[in-house]
């Protein structure tokens, strides 16, 4: 038997790192993926910030790499690079092997869910947890609000306690994967009071300017608010019509995520835009999308990319800041993302890039955007 090899904090953040960079993009099924020694190098500055006049890096990774090796995380892959500190020239990373998941205690249900009982010891642990959740929610919400998917789902799966089943809440529901006695999508609907709420058709004209082709073509305005998921992008244009607010808008587009960063230079004279908003998610990419955006629209001669102030107060004052899928920042990479913020949100946003930690927009609901009109500042 193999002695055990107990690893350090920070080998075990860079083992993370190695496994993240190596399954980007790759085949979820494979057990390993393999990476190239000038990336493991790379990877291996980042979470060391070994100083060069202080340690010799290469037998300082070959000391660490095995570690690794001894504990059963990675081998090497192929031949070495001949060097008198012999590196292997690609490793292959093993996946973590999957937790086994304890089933959860059957909660005090409540009458409409008051038939699981008998079935909760049949249940997968995922199942318990989605049913665990809902319970929940329902007994805190006895007569709810209703509310698009992607934020009804975030409001009752986004808790750090179930982080381990959802690790992004405001998707959980588009699965409807909750067993067999959730089976049933108009039912799960009625009971979640989910509204509606489709994606718009996209035109070249943002949406067309009827209701029957879209809602983005206000004509109020010269102002372009961009939104990078289409759920708060359907919620903000509910609240603006429900609530026949008086705004500045002659566009609310829907930024389809990073799509956004090629498609502001399809801005042209005839779009009478004088200005442009933006408002998004709080992790690398959410604020890599307007950073990189604002960066072409100054190449382009247009208006600069701003943030939509009081939008990203309420996210800040509402969200609750979950573990994101993004690998952590280095403190250089995230100040540069948070600068593009309001400066009462840089240093907050700064943090949690560096923790990799997100902020949903999802949690700038539709009920907090009719409950109030400071948020119609950014849309005048």
């Amino acid at each position: 038997m193999s002695d055990i090899v107990l690893l350090s904090a920070r080998d075990q953040e860079f083992l993370t790192v190695l496994r993240t960079r190596a399954a980007h993009g790759k085949n979820k099924a494979a057990k390993s993926h393999r990476l190239g020694i000038t990336t493991v190098k790379e990877l291996y500055r980042t979470v060391y910030r070994p100083h060069r006049e202080q340690v010799y890096e290469p037998k300082a990774l070959l000391e660490c790499l095995n570690r690794l090796k001894k504990s059963g995380a990675l081998r090497w892959a192929g031949h070495d690079d001949g060097e008198n500190v012999a590196l292997p020239l690609a490793i292959l990373v093993f996946h973590q092997p999957e937790p086994k998941e304890d089933p959860l205690p059957l909660p005090p249900l409540v009458e409409k869910l008051s038939w699981l009982a008998d079935e909760w010891h049949r249940l997968k642990p995922l199942h318990q947890a989605v049913y665990t959740a809902i319970n929940e929610w329902i007994l805190n919400h006895p007569e709810p609000y209703p509310a698009p998917m992607c934020e009804r789902a975030l409001e009752i799966f986004g808790k750090r306690k179930f982080t381990q089943w959802f690790p992004e809440p405001e998707k959980t529901c588009r699965r409807f994967s909750f067993g067999p006695y959730f089976s049933d999508r108009t039912k799960i609907r009625e009971l979640l009071k989910i509204h509606d709420s489709q994606p718009p058709l996209l035109t070249e004209r943002y949406f067309g300017r009827s209701k029957e082709s879209g809602y983005a073509s206000l004509d109020r305005g010269d102002i372009l608010m961009v939104v990078e998921n289409h759920t708060t992008c359907w919620s903000m244009a509910e609240a603006l019509e429900l609530e026949d607010v008086d705004h500045g808008l002659n566009h609310l587009a829907w930024g389809i995520g990073k799509s956004f960063v090629r498609s502001v230079t399809s801005l042209r004279p005839k779009h009478e835009v004088g200005a442009i908003r933006y408002f998004g998610d709080i992790d690398a990419s959410g604020l890599a999308i307007p950073v990189g955006a604002n960066v072409r629209a100054g190449e382009s001669g247009l208006p600069e990319v701003e943030p939509a102030i009081e939008l990203y107060d309420a996210l800040f004052a509402l969200g609750t800041a979950l573990p994101g899928k993004e690998r952590p920042l280095s403190s250089t990479q995230a100040e540069k993302l948070a600068a593009w913020l309001p400066e009462q949100h840089r240093d907050r946003a700064a943090r949690l890039l560096m923790s990799g930690e997100r902020l949903a927009q999802e949690w700038v609901g539709l009920r907090h955007l009719r409950s109030t009109e400071a948020w119609h500042a950014d849309v005048r």
